[in-house]
């Protein structure tokens, strides 16, 4: 199967979820102006790769269930997912998102905040939706959604915490863990949902194996945007390159450049890192002194390990043509380059 392939089959999935949550929003967010227009605005005009939803559909096919089922789980989990990104997006002050002004700006920050709270509604509304599966297992999608919510909080909390920790006072771990929470986890549950709705059970080793797949591949997305932050081309992202450097963005390369760097690359790396007036020659130096230290390399290699381990794990999958989109899928995301 090759890339274009997949990428569509990716693609069409999270179009289904995406449309049956602007078909929601339509029918329960009040009044149109301003609020349910707040509400649209990133699923109708932001353009997400929907890579959520489409993986709860995905794996739902790949454990032989109807991926139809696996809609409303899909599109609430979207749900969610679209309303930590406009909260976030307000939270960081970052004035666009895929290229569409973010809704704080493109309104305001209380039609905002309102936004993102409906659209949690919304994504809990449509839990109550599922069909075909047990009453325990509705219960037991909307008790962990609920939980989920929480771990982004979690995330986005640390997240800014960070912020304010100097570089050298992070260890590996803390920002692994924040990262998983920050975007992990939704991921995850996406994929374990999809194995659950599949069987129709809470628990099952092919559920683990699931679970594992995604915790990995989930893992290696993250790292990869972190690299592509950094070494990207400009006009692939859509947002300039050393954004990341100049933001003192809390990443994985930088955190390991810092606490591995002799002095004189510290003094290149501290010059750009959370400067906003860094100039193209500092923030270029910086990320010479990230290649030389061999953080970018670190993380690549570890991105690479983890799209393998995922991929043996699709192995022990039913095979069919869902399974080997996932293949693909762990592949795609070390190879990706925006």
């Amino acid at each position: 199967m090759g890339h274009v392939d997949f990428k569509t089959e990716i693609a069409n999935r999270g179009k289904i979820a995406v449309d049956h949550l602007v078909e929601s929003i339509n029918r329960l967010v009040h009044p149109e102006d301003p609020l349910r227009e707040a509400v649209l605005h990133y699923p109708v005009n932001g353009g997400g790769k929907g890579f959520r939803p489409a993986m709860l559909q995905l794996v739902t096919g790949a454990l032989l269930g109807d991926e139809k089922r696996a809609i409303p789980a899909a599109a609430a989990i979207e749900a969610v997912h679209v309303s930590s990104l406009i909260h976030d997006d307000f939270m960081d002050t970052d004035e666009t998102r895929r290229g569409v002004p973010a809704v704080w700006t493109k309104w305001d920050p209380t039609i905002a905040i309102l936004a993102g709270d409906a659209l949690v509604g919304v994504g809990f509304s449509l839990a109550g939706e599922i069909e075909g599966v047990s009453y325990e297992m509705k219960y037991h999608f909307t008790k962990n959604l609920a939980k989920v919510y929480v771990q982004l909080c979690h995330g986005q909390m640390l997240d800014i915490g960070f912020e304010d920790r100097p570089f050298d006072n992070l260890t590996l771990d803390e920002l692994k863990g924040m990262q998983y929470l920050k975007t992990g986890v939704l991921f995850e549950f996406a994929c374990v949902t999809g194995a659950r709705l599949a069987l129709n059970k809470i628990e099952d080793p092919l559920i683990e194996k699931v679970r594992e797949y995604a915790k990995l591949a989930g893992t290696a997305f993250q790292i990869q945007d972190d690299i592509i932050g950094i070494i990207g081309d400009e006009a692939e992202v859509g947002k300039p390159i050393g954004s990341d450097i100049i933001e003192g963005k809390r990443t994985m390369i930088a955190v390991h450049a810092v606490n591995n760097a002799n002095e004189e690359q510290l003094v290149r790396l501290k010059t750009a890192l959370g400067n906003h007036d860094a100039t193209p020659q500092q923030i270029e130096a910086c990320k010479n002194a990230m290649q030389e230290i061999g953080s970018i390399e670190y993380a690549s290699n570890l991105a690479l390990e983890m799209a393998n381990q995922a991929v043996e794990i699709t192995k022990e999958l039913p095979q069919n043509s869902n399974t080997e989109i996932l293949r693909e899928f762990a592949l795609y995301m070390i190879s990706r380059t925006y």
